[in-house]
């Protein structure tokens, strides 16, 4: 019987947002594989480990608003939170996360384990 088969939905690559997509079909009720080439470096950081700022501040609080688990994460694994620009008005305030880079990993796999309908595996 062939992968293929066996699943609604295959997401390749698990970076921020292949990890968000297969949790997203999942708790849709998509059965979902997500294939990665190295089962220790899910949503991997930069060398700079922030989630937040102007522009992807924005962005995680409508991932969360849709129920993704970016936001979730960040919080689990935050080193440190500050509001960017408190000195202009509050439309350009702007949250930010430091994250320690091997836990933010660490958890995301985590999450995704719980995940029902969702199951991973390493491409060869």
């Amino acid at each position: 019987m062939s992968l293929l088969r066996d699943y609604d939905i295959i997401v390749v690559g698990a970076g921020h947002a292949g990890c968000e997509a297969a949790a997203a079909a999942a708790n849709m009720g998509s059965s979902v594989l997500l294939i990665t080439m190295n089962m220790t470096n899910f949503a991997q950081m930069s060398c700079n480990p922030a989630m937040g700022g102007v522009a992807k501040g924005q962005i995680i609080k409508e991932i969360d608003a849709l129920g993704g688990y970016s936001g979730i994460v960040s919080d689990r694994t935050m080193i440190q939170f500050r509001m960017l620009n408190r000195s202009k008005g509050p439309a350009m305030w702007s949250p930010r996360s430091q994250n320690d880079r091997w836990l933010f990993t660490h958890e995301w796999r985590r999450m995704l384990e719980a995940t029902p309908m969702l199951i991973f595996g390493k491409i060869v």
